[in-house]
């Protein structure tokens, strides 16, 4: 089905695609997720735990990779050729040597299997499985497991553009508070990357009541979080496409807003489009591997608040470059 196309479409405007395609691309989503909540559940602590073998992708063994993301990712790549074959594929897990300088198709599924593995290794139950879903550079479709203390061990944040974000079926909103000094929201919790605390000064607008500072090491549960409003905001430095293509879409269909520096832009701005250019310049799978752009998730008043005071603080880092 060939989706349809707005008149007047340009960098602010997002494509049409059909209703009922993005539903069907919504509900695939959400059951990949569970599949792949369950591969990872077996090797976190079931019968596939004693099987876990473990390598690394750099010389100084600081970024590990699992025998559960390799399987949690085959199994999700299979599904999606099988139910969606003309679509594409970009999973962290490929190797860059199979990415080509063809333009990406126009469906582009961007995966990340198990996102937050050190903490998985260690046996902390702090991860994601993201699968996200972009048309023509726009996000189109999050769905995300994420383990909980439930019965069913975890659940499912699944949203579509203009639908809607949802847990298990239950709508899910970000946390609403204009300043994060005022009390009680100084003792909310936010995400800020590791090492954030020791290089970051807040401005005077926010300083000495940010929010109690959490790092859980995966950049989609952190997204997840925020959606779900146990975050009042979060703070990405550096993320890769797989990172936060379904959490930032989650956060907006939450009712939130990503404000973030696009690769190659001068300002920030709220977030539409991750590729702008999409339309005269289809970026390779070869580029879109090597997207990275700083972001600040939340409600919309503190996501921009928080987005401009440390503004200063990325571009010194080298963030914005």
């Amino acid at each position: 089905m060939r989706p349809k196309m707005s008149q007047n479409m340009n960098r602010n405007i997002s494509p049409e695609v059909d209703p009922a395609l993005t539903r069907e691309i919504e509900d695939a989503a959400v059951a990949m997720a569970w599949g792949a909540g369950g591969i990872l559940s077996g090797y976190f602590a079931g019968e596939l735990s004693q099987e876990l073998s473990i390598e690394y992708k750099d010389k100084n063994q600081q970024d590990p990779v699992t025998s559960a993301d390799k399987a949690t990712q085959a199994y999700l790549v299979e599904e999606i050729a099988r139910r969606f074959p003309d679509h594409g594929i970009l999973g962290e897990e490929d190797s860059p040597e199979g990415d080509t300088d063809a333009p990406a198709l126009d469906f582009l599924w961007v995966l990340d299997p198990l996102d937050g593995t050190t903490n998985f290794l260690n046996g902390l139950p702090v991860y994601a499985s993201s699968i996200g879903v972009m048309y023509r550079g726009w996000p189109l479709v999050g769905a995300m497991y994420l383990p909980w203390p439930n019965p069913k061990g975890g659940f499912v944040l699944h949203c579509r553009r203009g639908g809607g974000c949802f847990a298990d079926g239950k709508p899910v909103s970000v946390f609403q508070a204009e300043d994060p000094a005022q009390q009680p929201v100084a003792n909310r919790l936010i995400g800020l990357p590791g090492y954030f605390a020791q290089s970051t000064k807040f401005s005077k607008q926010i300083k000495g009541s940010p929010g109690e500072l959490r790092t859980t090491g995966s950049i989609a549960y952190e997204l997840g979080m925020t959606a779900c409003g146990v975050l009042q905001y979060a703070v990405i430095g550096a993320p890769k496409l797989w990172d936060m293509l379904a959490g930032v879409l989650a956060v907006q269909e939450a009712g939130g807003t990503v404000m973030i520096r696009l690769p190659g832009e001068k300002r920030r701005s709220p977030m539409g489009s991750l590729v702008p250019h999409w339309e005269e310049r289809p970026p390779s799978l070869k580029q879109l591997r090597r997207w990275v752009a700083p972001l600040v998730a939340g409600n919309r008043q503190l996501a921009d608040n928080v987005f401009n005071t440390l503004f200063e603080t990325f571009e010194q880092s080298g963030m914005l470059n």
